[in-house]
């Protein structure tokens, strides 16, 4: 999902507290924004940080000079080659800018019916990654490679990579039980950090901190739980909803890191980057907002509801625009499955139909 989505939906965790609702009404707290920041801080932590910390044992910098495809798989096999001698290897794929608003775009492809790594220079693109005419590689055996490797692969996602601005991707290849190699995209991503343990972890911390120095609030007998529980609260269930919403995608999340080695599988119920299923979400964060600053509001007894019937209000502002995005979002995937129909599987993870679009910084 996208950051915006994070965090609005965890300032909607946080306003299901009551007492956060009033301390931010009575006493002009920040309370709700705690949910929001801990709802954004697992990718915070990975683009901010995780991805510098990562080293990568072979880095592919193309020559815009001298290009040539075959020199850039036989780098990536070099990878996978290493994964089937020492259990595991890693590559970091660059990219090439020629000028502010100009980069030479290329495409890695493991195509695992060959057990071989495809690599095709493409055309010159401009940030917005829009191809210049003209610009395409004359020398056909220059522009486009295929290196074959002594083993099987398999990756969750069977699409091409598309390395044109900003950063590029990185793969991590780990050699499993079975004898195959398995194709990690983004091995630094949605790990630790996307984890419950550290959600769990961090929410020891500050429990303890506020435990100590939070004192109890006006009208404590109003509330089911104390004042300083509600931090960590708020924090441990605000990154939670990240992992949940995340979860729904393709990529998955590492649940139990150090516990679990591996990213689980996600559902594959939506793309991280679709517009519909962001939508979705924000929409709903956003009327369990309003709900819950009407039916938590101050002095209820001496202050109208806002919102007079739950039942109406939840008929027209979320039950019917929710049928609408969901007829928009199927016949959208249904439309794109019969474009689809009789070519190859193989598309752009930064193309409009990507699975995961993190590889893409102007994206983020």
């Amino acid at each position: 999902m996208k950051g915006f989505t994070h965090f609005i939906s965890g300032i909607a965790v946080a306003s299901f507290f009551p007492q956060a609702v009033h301390m931010a009404s009575q006493e002009q707290s920040f309370i709700l924004c705690l949910g929001g920041i801990f709802g954004i801080m697992p990718d915070t932590l990975d683009f901010k940080f995780a991805r510098y910390f990562h080293k990568s044992d072979f880095e592919i910098r193309p020559d815009p000079d001298n290009l040539d495809a075959r020199v850039i798989a036989e780098e990536v096999a070099k990878a996978i080659r290493k994964a089937i001698a020492e259990g595991r290897g890693t590559v970091q794929l660059h990219t090439m800018q020629l000028a502010s608003n100009r980069w030479r775009s290329y495409t890695l492809f493991f195509d695992s019916k060959t057990s071989e790594v495809v690599v095709e220079i493409g055309p010159e693109v401009d940030t917005g990654q829009m191809p210049f005419e003209g610009t395409e590689l004359k020398d056909p055996e220059r522009a486009s490679a295929r290196v074959k490797v002594d083993c099987e692969f398999f990756q969750q996602f069977d699409k091409k990579s598309q390395i044109a601005i900003m950063t590029g991707p990185c793969f991590e290849f780990v050699k499993r039980d079975s004898g195959k190699v398995e194709i990690v995209f983004l091995p630094w991503h949605r790990t630790w950090s996307h984890s419950f343990t550290l959600g769990i972890l961090i929410a020891l911390i500050v429990g303890l901190f506020t435990w100590l120095t939070v004192p109890e609030g006006a009208n404590p007998e109003l509330y089911s739980i104390p004042r300083w529980l509600l931090y960590p609260m708020i924090i441990l269930f605000g990154s939670m909803v990240h992992i949940i919403e995340d979860s729904t995608g393709f990529m998955g999340n590492n649940l139990f890191y150090p516990f679990t080695k591996d990213r689980t599988n996600g559902l594959g119920l939506m793309s991280a980057a679709e517009a519909i299923p962001n939508f979705l979400f924000v929409w709903s964060s956003i009327i369990a907002i309003l709900y819950n600053l009407d039916r938590f509001r101050w002095a209820p007894e001496a202050t109208p509801p806002g919102i007079e019937s739950p039942m109406t209000f939840f008929f027209w502002f979320y039950i019917l625009p929710v049928a609408i995005m969901a007829y928009l979002f199927f016949k959208g995937k249904n439309e794109k499955a019969a474009k689809k129909d009789g070519q190859s599987k193989s598309a752009d993870f930064d193309g409009q139909t990507s699975v995961e679009r993190e590889t893409d910084a102007s994206i983020i």
